[in-house]
């Protein structure tokens, strides 16, 4: 079992995120970031968003995000119910979550970032929120496009996005970030796993770096009480 403290639970609920330090092993991110590399590199196996183009300009459409791979492949479901990510949930929601989507994200140099955005916008779990366990497969930091996060966010209603910067965002919409607030970059090392509410406001930005990749792959979950989720994502 794993050492989890009211302290770190308080946390969670109040800042609507988590960073987990080291919990994946160096060789266990290492197999999924070689697995899922050399997966979208012989052309995604099905999953790639949009297809491989490796003759691209644009580096998202030589390195596609990969969607759902859960539903075929082994590795990816072992990550998505992996008993460590399980524990963490059920602490911070006291009740076994349920499995919805993977996801795994390259971001090659000089690729873009993602707008600002609320993760239950898409997934509409009702009752409760859904959850992501977001887990480093390398270095991650400003330089090479780390997440930032709008503390407190999870709290407020569901944001109307408007048209995102589609020079610095993949995607088109935007959710406006309240005037009061800033958001935090948050910098991991490989293995290390963010947790987040579903309903806090969240993005990246570009790639700056000129060799360095930002491999990650994500899970994301619904509360084990939820009744209703967006067909896209069953079988549940």
């Amino acid at each position: 079992m794993i050492d989890i403290t009211v302290d770190q639970v308080e946390r969670f609920h109040t800042e609507g995120y988590l960073l987990v330090e080291r919990l994946f092993a160096t060789e266990e991110t290492k197999m999924l970031r070689d697995y899922f590399t050399d997966m979208v590199e012989r052309g995604g196996d099905g999953w790639a968003e949009g297809g491989v183009h490796p003759e691209s300009d644009d580096p998202l459409k030589r390195y596609p995000r990969l969607l759902q791979p859960h539903r075929a492949d082994q590795v990816a479901m072992d990550y998505m119910i992996d008993d460590r990510i399980r524990q963490w949930l059920t602490a911070f929601y006291e009740r076994e979550p349920l499995a919805v989507q993977t996801m795994i994200y390259f971001k090659p140099p000089g690729a873009r970032g993602q707008a600002f955005h609320q993760d239950q916008r898409y997934l509409r779990a009702e009752p409760g929120t859904c959850m992501a366990a977001w887990l480093a497969l390398e270095d991650v930091d400003l330089d090479n496009g780390c997440m930032s996060v709008i503390p407190g966010t999870q709290g407020i209603p569901m944001l109307c996005p408007g048209q995102s910067d589609t020079d610095q965002s993949f995607t088109s919409d935007q959710v406006p970030i309240p005037r009061e607030l800033n958001p935090v970059p948050v910098e991991m090392k490989e293995g290390d796993m963010l947790f987040f509410n579903g309903s806090l406001v969240h993005g990246s930005g570009p790639n700056q770096s000129k060799d360095r990749f930002r491999r990650i792959i994500v899970g994301h979950y619904i509360e084990g009480v939820a009744e209703k989720v967006a067909h896209y994502y069953f079988p549940v």
